[in-house]
């Protein structure tokens, strides 16, 4: 009876502990749950902004193909251009080289080469 006393009269030390234990178990499956959310929607979130980034990178690859392609074209254009102007101004100058010298008299030496007739007569 002296036992059954000591019990009664006693508080339930131990009786909160199954309660608490509980409680902490709901809050911990709480925060994970909300952090899990939280981080789950973070992904989808970033997913989303990857998806758009991608769109956007390959609109930009594709545009910068076609203004590669333009430049190409605009380039060989130019070298048909430079080759051609090129061309004009050798013919041009090689028509003006022959139609402006006189054709050297029979007799006389060319003037290169009296210069170095000259050098050669100097030694």
């Amino acid at each position: 009876m002296e036992a059954m006393q000591r019990n009664e009269s006693a508080p339930p030390r131990r009786a909160w502990l199954p309660w608490g234990l509980l409680v902490s178990a709901v809050l911990l499956a709480t925060t994970g749950a909300w952090a899990g959310s939280r981080s789950i929607s973070a992904l989808v979130e970033r997913n989303d902004a990857l998806i758009r980034e991608a769109a956007e990178s390959e609109a930009r690859v594709a545009e910068l193909q076609a203004l590669r392609e333009a430049m190409s074209r605009r380039l060989r254009t130019l070298e048909q251009q430079h080759h051609a102007a090129y061309a004009a101004a050798v013919t041009a100058t090689a028509a003006c080289t022959t139609a402006l010298q006189p054709p050297p008299a029979p007799g006389k030496p060319e003037p290169r080469r009296l210069a170095k007739a000259k050098k050669q007569g100097r030694r």
